[in-house]
């Protein structure tokens, strides 16, 4: 799979694909196997943010972040 044809791909089945071509030997880091796919590495990873995925470099694999979109201020009130 090469530079357009990865984007195809809906974006966890995407992380699926980079987190498994990650854990092999020759790919130490996400830009060797960017360069290897022929796609940018920036914006491989801003396209991979948008949907939560994030590329943390000491786990060399994409993690997906949800934020909590109802945040409990519960706590919060008294606080005032």
């Amino acid at each position: 799979m090469y530079g357009h044809q990865i984007y195809r791909l809906s974006t966890n089945d995407r992380a699926d694909l980079l987190n498994m071509e990650l854990m092999k030997e020759e790919y130490r880091e996400l830009n060797q196997l960017a360069s290897e796919l022929m796609v940018d590495e920036a914006d491989l990873r801003a396209d991979m943010a948008i949907a939560g995925w994030y590329y943390i470099v000491e786990l060399n694999r994409f993690v997906k972040i949800e934020a909590d979109k109802h945040l409990n201020i519960d706590w919060m009130v008294g606080l005032a």
